[in-house]
């Protein structure tokens, strides 16, 4: 082999890698993080470009020290999260918007 095929190869290899941690960074990740609440709080998401017509996403206790990642390709994402954590009462806070389609995006709860 050639100094000029091994370049060409690690070029290759190297060009293939930056496509690869391009999509793994791709817009439209929302990582929520428990960081306060000892008992873990339970965070539900709606994905949808108005919370009227948004869709659930899914709903996740997240215990402290942990995070849940939400793939919404870009989309507006709509979260809240329980107002009383561990009480079993129902009730959560009102609902928070996070635009996510220029880049990732993480919320501290």
């Amino acid at each position: 082999m050639t100094r000029r095929q091994a370049l060409s190869t690690f070029a290759a290899t190297a060009a293939a890698w930056l496509v690869l941690r391009a999509a793994a960074d791709a817009d439209g990740l929302i990582r929520f993080r428990n960081v306060s609440f000892a008992g873990g709080v339970s965070v539900e998401v709606r994905v949808g470009d108005t919370l009227d017509s948004a869709t659930l996403y899914g709903t996740q206790k997240i215990a402290r020290g942990e995070s849940w990642e939400v793939d919404t390709t870009g989309a507006t994402a709509w979260w809240r999260r329980e107002a009383a954590p561990g009480s079993n009462d129902g009730r959560y806070t009102t609902w928070q918007r996070v635009d996510s389609s220029r880049s990732n995006a993480r919320v501290d709860i």
